[in-house]
């Protein structure tokens, strides 16, 4: 499926629900997702980014993944400069 306007304004919509949200967890399970866990108004989102070639995707899920024990060094990254910021 290309990412085209079509599915960008899709992906677009469904992240509204997250504006004033504030990231407070950052989590790599392995090295092409990335989970961010927001934070707004008493709730609690997941927001699941995914970088494989063949399977592309961000979306918010309800389903954590398990992650390493030691964090992976672009997840130690996001975390010195994401954690706590708002969007």
């Amino acid at each position: 499926m290309a990412f085209d306007g079509i599915v960008t304004k899709a992906i677009a919509s469904e992240l509204q629900e997250l504006t004033g949200a504030r990231i407070d967890k950052i989590f790599q399970p392995n090295k092409n997702n990335i989970l961010l866990g927001f934070y707004l108004d008493g709730s609690n989102y997941l927001l699941n980014i995914c970088t494989d070639a063949q399977n592309y995707r961000i979306h918010l899920t309800t389903h954590p993944k398990p992650n390493p024990k030691m964090a992976l060094g672009f997840c130690m990254v996001l975390r010195k400069h994401l954690t706590r910021a708002s969007h």
